[in-house]
């Protein structure tokens, strides 16, 4: 698990700012539910990133670690949707 330096960051707020901003379904009604259920995981990733950041600042290695590996996960299943598309519960 590797931390992300500044740069990195840097660059990972311009992909959530494209994905968020410019890559969006056109649409003139509601978005229909799997494109917002793969929005929101761009939502997840901007906390996470943001908590990076803030970890970061108060070199707090253990939370820094952790929201890492947690925006990698979110990142990559975004990127994966198809391959990885989570099933709904019936509960």
């Amino acid at each position: 698990m590797e931390k992300m330096n500044d740069k990195q960051i840097v660059q990972e707020w311009k992909r959530l700012n494209f994905e968020l901003l410019e890559n969006k379904p056109s649409s003139d009604g509601p978005y229909p539910v799997e494109v917002v259920k793969r929005r929101e995981l761009l939502l997840f990733a901007q906390v996470h990133l943001s908590n990076i950041m803030d970890a970061k600042k108060n070199n707090d290695r253990k939370a820094e670690y952790f929201e890492t590996e947690m925006y990698r996960i979110i990142m990559s299943t975004y990127y994966d949707w198809d391959t990885n598309k989570p099933t709904s519960s019936k509960i």
